[in-house]
């Protein structure tokens, strides 16, 4: 793996394809995105069952973009 210093993986991954082909495992990642929405969806589905993903709203969010407090984001 090669990526930029300043980036989550350039800063806190120390894992590489080379060290996790010789171990025979999956690269340890801290984090992961998806390439598009639609990959997303297949992903989600692939590593989750769907009891274990829940919709919830931040109360950031809520502070921020319900400015009524009416459940709808302006």
């Amino acid at each position: 793996l090669t990526s930029d210093v300043g980036t989550i993986r350039g800063d806190f991954v120390l894992d590489s394809y080379q060290m996790s082909d010789a171990d025979g495992r999956a690269v340890r990642n801290l984090i992961h995105a998806s390439g598009s929405p639609e990959e997303a969806v297949v992903e989600i589905n692939h590593w989750f069952a769907a009891q274990e993903v829940h919709q919830y709203q931040l109360i950031q969010e809520k502070i921020l973009y319900d400015v009524n407090l009416d459940g709808i984001l302006e």
